[in-house]
């Protein structure tokens, strides 16, 4: 599980350090140059609207199997790109087929788990799965720095296939009763049955908030520290290891702590971690401290948050309605990462126009998130 969810975060980063070489190769703006990222996380959303019902209805191998091959295809054409448009088409595909992992992976574990075992159990696929956003900028930077862009969708390709074998060898169907009709009727009921509920909506917000401070930051950096401060590719790449590292040690903390504490306890804590941390980020930037290291330290302090927040909040998401937990991860993932590829392009295109503006927008997700929570534990259980 912690190997298919880390596939499209892997893919998604490893081609972030390359974005200075991209604009510069199809002779296009930075900016447009981050549709390349912006592209692959609407697909993400998209995708997961379709991957969570239909594995609510025909289980969670085939369709975990069957987004892995078009994962495969679209990395194809990604390798294979002259332009930038057929870039952008290659990485929308890519990332409708990998997201199966993302949904999956949570759909599965709560199938196996009650809400506070799988919020632990989230926490170790999470704590482990981070490995793959940690390792992609340096990975990503070095064969960039060695061998160019192209050299990134080969070895996607190479990691998607020895994946596809694996689940066909090694995975069983989790989901063998209580499934829903496959027919599009039963699929947007189970999204209205969902919509309905207050809690839903409001833990959707505050997963959204919180994944979308990091992809605020992935939106800046490379511009940031490749353009301005003059760092390479690989640098950033290995610096960017922090981030993960945190995400990792937040995740980490879930893992053991969530049975114990209680997975909403924890996250009421975490939220104002988010806050904390970005306020902090506005303060460097306004003294004028714009230091690689001390940037990335205080961006640790929001991603070890983030790592408590996600994990715990996937948990009760996935929870409220265990017979539609594949439709409940696959539509909160499609709000989670529309507005992360919103937060992402808005971030990258503000960059240009001064570096105030990301923690800024840091702060107002920190806060929008940190409401959403509380006004979702006001609700009572129905």
């Amino acid at each position: 599980m912690a190997a298919v969810t880390g596939l499209a975060p892997l893919t998604l980063n490893l081609i972030v350090p390359s974005l200075p070489s991209l604009s510069i190769h199809f002779e296009i703006s930075y900016a447009s140059a981050q549709i390349a990222i912006s592209s692959f996380i609407i697909s993400m959303a998209i995708g997961q609207i379709f991957i969570g019902p239909l594995s609510d209805a025909y289980g969670r191998r085939s369709i975990l199997m069957y987004g892995i091959i078009i994962f495969l295809i679209g990395t194809l054409i990604c390798s294979f790109s002259t332009t930038i448009e057929m870039l952008i088409v290659g990485r929308f595909i890519q990332a409708f087929g990998g997201v199966a992992g993302v949904v999956l992976g949570r759909a599965i574990i709560r199938d196996v788990y009650s809400r506070e075992k799988s919020a632990s159990a989230l926490g170790y696929v999470t704590s482990v799965m981070v490995i793959a956003p940690m390792i992609a900028p340096p990975v990503g930077g070095f064969l960039e720095d060695t061998f160019g862009w192209t050299s990134i969708f080969y070895l996607m390709f190479f990691v998607g296939l020895i994946l596809l074998i694996n689940i066909f060898l090694n995975l069983a169907e989790t989901k063998t009763d209580d499934r829903i009709k496959g027919d599009i009727k039963s699929l947007i009921s189970a999204f209205k049955d969902l919509l309905r509920l207050p809690k839903f909506i409001f833990y959707t917000l505050t997963m959204s908030c919180s994944n979308s401070m990091f992809f605020t930051f992935l939106g800046v950096a490379p511009f940031l520290i490749i353009q301005e401060l003059n760092f390479t590719p690989t640098q950033y790449g290995f610096t960017f290891m922090l981030i993960s590292f945190a995400f990792m040690a937040g995740s980490f903390t879930t893992a053991r702590l969530s049975e114990r504490f209680g997975s909403l306890r924890m996250i009421s804590y975490a939220v104002f971690g988010t806050i904390f941390g970005s306020i902090l980020m506005l303060v460097i930037f306004l003294y004028g401290v714009v230091n690689i290291y001390i940037i990335f330290g205080v961006m640790m302090i929001i991603t070890y948050s983030n790592g408590i927040v996600i994990p715990n909040i996937i948990a009760n998401i996935v929870s409220i309605r265990p017979k539609l937990a594949g439709s409940a991860s696959g539509l909160s993932g499609c709000i989670q990462y529309t507005l992360a590829a919103i937060s992402s392009y808005v971030a990258a295109l503000l960059a240009t126009m001064g570096i105030l503006y990301m923690p800024m927008q840091l702060i107002i997700l920190a806060i929008v998130g940190t409401c959403s929570f509380y006004f979702a534990e006001a609700i009572k259980d129905s």
